[in-house]
C-alpha cells in the first residue's frame, strides 16, 4: 500500500479527537484519524458537561445533534451515613458567557458517534480508520510516519505532517517523546459499578440528584447519568481487593433492588492529578488525557481535553497553511498548562473535602459541610475555590489588552431571518466585532489579507437582550479582536486598534485569502 499523506494525523477517537478532527476539517485541512476500537464503547465514561464544554462543542457545528443527548445536571448533594443532607448545591455557573445555563449529564456513546458521523461532511479531506493498532511512530524534523496494522494483520504505513496524540492515559504519543506525568496528589482507588434501570419507574426510588455519600467506612457516589445509565461509585482502601459480587450487591441494595438493574460495567480503576511534562516536541503534540488526567471530583477531565481540541486545531491550520510560523504551537501549552493546573487543583479541592481516613477526619468532614451548608458566604467562597476558571493569560493575545485571554460572551442573536445563537453567526475563525462607525476601508482590507471576518453588532445582527453592548460599554470598547476558540485576541477603543492591529502581525503573515466558502454553520436555535 503506498504511504498516504496528511496534514494531520490525530491518534484517538475519543472525545477530543473527535472534536479536534471536525474542527480540522472545517478549517480545510487533510486529516487521518486512527482509532483502535472498531465501534465506539458502549458504557459512557464520562458523564458531565459544562457550558464552557457546550460551547465548544457547538465550535463543530453539531450542537443541534447533540443536545438531545443531554439532560440537565440539576443539584449535587452531600448526605451523611443516614441519608441526612449535609450540603446542596446547584452545578450551574448563572453568570456563564457561554450562552448556556447550568451543566449537563450527557450520553458519551451517543456524543461519539455524532462525532465521528460529522467527519463524513468532510470526505475526502478527513479519514476516519477504525479497528487500526498503531504500532510505532517515527518522528522527522519535517514530517511523522506512524506504522500501523489492521485487525486483518494488514500492516500499512501513514505520513502527516504533524501528529497529535489524543490516545488517552496510557499514549503511546507520549511514550514516543519519552515524556513523564508529574503527580499532584495521590492516586485513590475506587469501584465503578455502571448500570441501566430495567424498569424506569424505579427511578422514583432512588436520589434525584447527583449524591456523595458520607459513609463510616467509605465515600460513595451515585450519578443519574442521561437515560437509563445510573451509576454508582466507591472508594476503596490503598491496598483493597476488588469486591466479590455479593459484597457489590449489598452495596447497591441500600439504595434499589439489584435485581431491578443491568450491571454493565463493574471496574476498579484509580483517581489521578498527573500533567505531561510536556505536551509538544518537533511535529507531535499531546491533548486529552495523554498530556494531563484528572480526578472525577468536578467533572472535567473530558472537558479539558476538549477545550485542548478548539485552542489546538486554530493554530494548526495557521501554521500548516504558512500564516505562522511554527513557534506558534508553543502558545498552545503555555495557555492550556495553567489553566489544566487550576481546573486540576480545583478538583483536588472538591475531593479533599470529602476524603477522610480516620475518625477524626470523619468528624470534620461532616461539621465543615454542614457549616458550608448553613453559611451562605462561606458557601460561596469554596465554591470560587473549587470552580474558578482563569483567563489565558499568557500566549497568542495582545497582552496589552487587559480583556486578552478572557471569553467573548456569547448571546442570542437574529440574523438572516433567523433567530440563534452568536457563535454559529461567528464561525470558527478570527472575528473583529466592532461597533459600525469605526470600520474603514483600510481595516476591512487588513481583515481580508488576514483572513478576519467584520462583525458589526446592529449591522450583520441583532441582539435579543443587549448583553452584548452591555459587555462593550461596561469595559468602554469600540472593538475587540476574537479568536477562534472565541478567547478575546485583544480589545479597546478604537484608538488601541492600531496597537492589537500590530501585535497579531508580529503573529500571522497575512495571505489572500481564497474565495469565501458558505460556512457549515446553521443558527442553532435554542
Amino acid at each position: 500500500m503506498d504511504t498516504p499523506t496528511f496534514d494531520v494525523a490525530v491518534l484517538g477517537c475519543g472525545p477530543t479527537g473527535a472534536v479536534l478532527a471536525n474542527l480540522l476539517g472545517e478549517l480545510g485541512l487533510r486529516v487521518v484519524v486512527l482509532e483502535r476500537e472498531p465501534d465506539v464503547h458502549p458504557i459512557p465514561r464520562a458523564t458531565h458537561i459544562d457550558e464552557e464544554t457546550l460551547r465548544n462543542f457547538q465550535a463543530t457545528g453539531l450542537i443541534a445533534d447533540l443536545l438531545p443527548h443531554t439532560d440537565e445536571f440539576g443539584h449535587v448533594e452531600v448526605v451523611d451515613e443516614d441519608g441526612a443532607p449535609l450540603l446542596v448545591e446547584r452545578i450551574a455557573d448563572l453568570a456563564s458567557p457561554h450562552g448556556y445555563t447550568g451543566s449537563r449529564f450527557f450520553d458519551q456513546p451517543a456524543f461519539e458517534r455524532i462525532l465521528r458521523d460529522g467527519l463524513r461532511r468532510y470526505d475526502p479531506g478527513v479519514r476516519l480508520e477504525l479497528g487500526i493498532d498503531v504500532l510505532g511512530i517515527d518522528p522527522a524534523p519535517d514530517h511523522v510516519v506512524l506504522v500501523a496494522r489492521r485487525t486483518d494483520g494488514e500492516v500499512l504505513h501513514v505520513r502527516a505532517d504533524w501528529l497529535v496524540g489524543c490516545d488517552g492515559g496510557r499514549s503511546l504519543t507520549r511514550g514516543t517523546l519519552a515524556v513523564s506525568m508529574t503527580s499532584l496528589a495521590p492516586r485513590r482507588h475506587w469501584l465503578i459499578i455502571d448500570t441501566l434501570l430495567r424498569d424506569m419507574s424505579d427511578d422514583a426510588g432512588l436520589p434525584r440528584h447527583f449524591r456523595y455519600r458520607l459513609e463510616r467506612a467509605r465515600l460513595s457516589i451515585f450519578a443519574r447519568g442521561f437515560g437509563r445509565n445510573r451509576r454508582w461509585e466507591f472508594q476503596l482502601g490503598e491496598h483493597e481487593d476488588t469486591p466479590d459480587d455479593a459484597t457489590v450487591r449489598a452495596w447497591l441494595a441500600r439504595d434499589i433492588d439489584p435485581e431491578r438493574l443491568q450491571i454493565t460495567r463493574i471496574a476498579k480503576y484509580a483517581h489521578n492529578a498527573l500533567i505531561a511534562g510536556k505536551w509538544r516536541s518537533g511535529r507531535l503534540l499531546l491533548a486529552g488525557d495523554a498530556a494531563h488526567m484528572m480526578p472525577p471530583s468536578a467533572g472535567q477531565g473530558m472537558c479539558a481535553g476538549v477545550r485542548d481540541a478548539v485552542n489546538l486545531a486554530w493554530k494548526l491550520h495557521r501554521v500548516i497553511t504558512g500564516r505562522a510560523a511554527p513557534d506558534l504551537l508553543d502558545s498552545y501549552e503555555r495557555e492550556r498548562r495553567p489553566h489544566v493546573e487550576q481546573v486540576l487543583r480545583g478538583s483536588l479541592f472538591i475531593g479533599d473535602r470529602m476524603q477522610a481516613d480516620d475518625a477524626f477526619q470523619r468528624w470534620r468532614r461532616r461539621h465543615l459541610l454542614r457549616l458550608l451548608g448553613a453559611v451562605p458566604p462561606l458557601h460561596a467562597l469554596a465554591r470560587r475555590a473549587s470552580l474558578r476558571r482563569p483567563p489565558l493569560r499568557h500566549g497568542c493575545f495582545d497582552p496589552a489588552s487587559s480583556l486578552h485571554g478572557h471569553p467573548l460572551p456569547q448571546v442570542r442573536v437574529h440574523h438572516d431571518g433567523r433567530d440563534g445563537l452568536l457563535d454559529d453567526l461567528l464561525g470558527y475563525r478570527f472575528v473583529l466585532v466592532i461597533r459600525p462607525e469605526c470600520v474603514t476601508r483600510p481595516l476591512r482590507e487588513w481583515a481580508r489579507a488576514h483572513d478576519v471576518a467584520v462583525v458589526r453588532p446592529g449591522v450583520e445582527f441583532e441582539e435579543h437582550d443587549g448583553g452584548l453592548l452591555r459587555f462593550m460599554r461596561r469595559r468602554d470598547l469600540d472593538f475587540a479582536l476574537v479568536r477562534p476558540d472565541r478567547q478575546i485576541f485583544g480589545a479597546g477603543r478604537v484608538e488601541d486598534l492600531p496597537r492589537v492591529q500590530a501585535a497579531f502581525d508580529a503573529r500571522f503573515v497575512p495571505v489572500a485569502p481564497p474565495p469565501p466558502v458558505p460556512s457549515r454553520h446553521v443558527l442553532t436555535d435554542m
